[in-house]
């Protein structure tokens, strides 16, 4: 898969964005969108409640995160 999970988190785990080499090609983000999509849905278990109550909380999610890598550099060079 070109467009995956891997390509917006370190080996850390820690966020580091889209917009710079991702989004160049919006099949590819797709792809790391529906993988997303899938995650959160599997570690619902297939609970919609949980689903939303993991929506509305997602910046405690943040907090619980590896946290921030570097900014996300919106044209590539």
């Amino acid at each position: 898969m070109a467009g995956s999970y891997n390509h917006v988190v370190d080996k850390t785990g820690a966020f580091v964005g889209v917009l710079g080499h991702l989004l160049d090609n919006l099949g590819d983000a797709h792809e790391a969108l529906e993988e997303l999509y899938g995650m959160v849905w599997y570690l619902a278990n297939g609970d919609a409640a949980a689903v939303e109550k993991a929506r509305v909380n997602y910046r405690a999610g943040l907090e619980l995160s590896p946290g921030w890598g570097p900014r996300p550099r919106l044209i590539r060079p």
